[in-house]
């Protein structure tokens, strides 16, 4: 016959036995359980978003996409891009203008008018209508002659304008307006200083923003709308479009508008900035085909050319280097990445005040 184990040595065993089971249960918890997905939640602790400051504005109609029944229609598959989306936030809407589309667009067209038209007539001539002709080019005053405009053309419908390629470097030189226009495709650093230099002096002007950007920087790109300014197309990777396919560059074009409206709701219809300022007749073509007025501009500010700039140096080189005349109607190029051009932009904007000129959006300064 076995003896029984002394009582502290049986004490020791049901502890041992206790520690051993639980260790085993929780073994099989983990080998059971699923792994667990990293959730947007989670990922705001890591990355977290900031909020969007709002300013009092009225509101305007989100826009609809309108799909050309031409050859926009291309697999997402063409592009491959790597980008961090962030969690959303709600803005207020913009103030300024925006396209609303039609769904039953067949095509687009470039036209400039000529001194005795009316949009009755170029609607007419153009197999458009003269309210989407009006909301969709963003115009809301008296139509100018020399004006470049985009003519959608419905189904069903015929038109007789002209097959014109345009690219636009400058707009009407009757008002003292002038369009800082700034370019977003890398870097974003120095925007919410830029945005709140426009803000303080209640300026809205344009921004050429990259799919892309906007994916990274979604809060900013809804900071811009919040603020009244206006989007425009620049492309979803910044690829040299001479380089591309046609339907690659019809892919660029819809999946930026689609990034735009996603994020923000508004459209980045129908102004667009060719990465690079490179173009081909061909380039411009599709541009016009896909609904899109190609937007250059009269002067670099160099911000983003060769070594790096001072501020005092683009001070310079944006209010300096043309007349006061020269400015009326100019479309100046600058970049939402250059810290130096966010912290030359208070002087840039004071001296243009002293000039006597307005900061405009570009639909303003081509004749709205």
């Amino acid at each position: 016959m076995i003896d029984s184990p002394p009582p502290r040595m049986r004490y020791s065993l049901v502890l041992l036995v206790f520690v051993a089971g639980v260790a085993l249960g929780w073994l099989l918890h983990e080998l059971v359980m699923p792994a667990r997905s990293i959730t947007p939640e989670r990922l705001a602790v890591v990355a977290p978003d900031v909020p969007v400051q709002t300013r009092t504005v009225t509101p305007s109609a989100t826009p609809a996409e309108a799909t050309p029944s031409t050859a926009a229609a291309t697999s997402a598959s063409l592009l491959t891009r790597t980008s961090t989306v962030q969690p959303s936030a709600t803005a207020t809407p913009t103030a300024q203008p925006t396209a609303t589309l039609a769904p039953d667009i067949a095509t687009y067209n470039a036209y400039v008018v000529a001194p005795d038209d009316t949009l009755a007539s170029i609607a007419a001539d153009g197999g458009s209508d003269v309210a989407l002709i009006r909301s969709y080019n963003r115009l809301w005053g008296q139509l100018q002659p020399g004006r470049s405009l985009i003519v959608p053309r419905l189904d069903g419908k015929t038109s007789v304008l002209p097959t014109e390629s345009v690219l636009i470097e400058r707009g009407r030189d009757d008002k003292p307006w002038v369009a800082l226009t700034l370019d977003a495709g890398a870097g974003a650093e120095p925007a919410p200083d830029i945005l709140e230099v426009l803000r303080e002096r209640n300026i809205r002007i344009t921004f050429f923003l990259t799919g892309v950007w906007m994916e990274q920087n979604p809060t900013l790109v809804r900071q811009i709308v919040a603020d009244g300014h206006e989007l425009a197309n620049h492309s979803l990777n910044h690829p040299d479009f001479r380089q591309l396919e046609d339907a690659q560059i019809i892919e660029e074009l819809a999946e930026t508008e689609r990034i735009a409206q996603e994020i923000s709701g508004t459209t980045t219809r129908p102004l667009f900035r060719p990465p690079f300022g490179s173009y081909d007749q061909r380039v411009l073509r599709i541009l016009i085909e896909q609904g899109y007025l190609p937007i250059y501009w009269t002067l670099d500010s160099l911000d983003s050319v060769g070594q790096p700039k001072t501020p005092d140096f683009l001070f310079e080189r944006i209010t300096g280097t043309l007349t006061a005349d020269e400015l009326h109607g100019a479309i100046i190029l600058a970049h939402c990445g250059s810290a130096a051009t966010a912290a030359a932009l208070p002087d840039i904007l004071d001296r243009f005040a002293a000039m006597g000129l307005e900061v405009r959006t570009v639909s303003e300064v081509l004749g709205s």
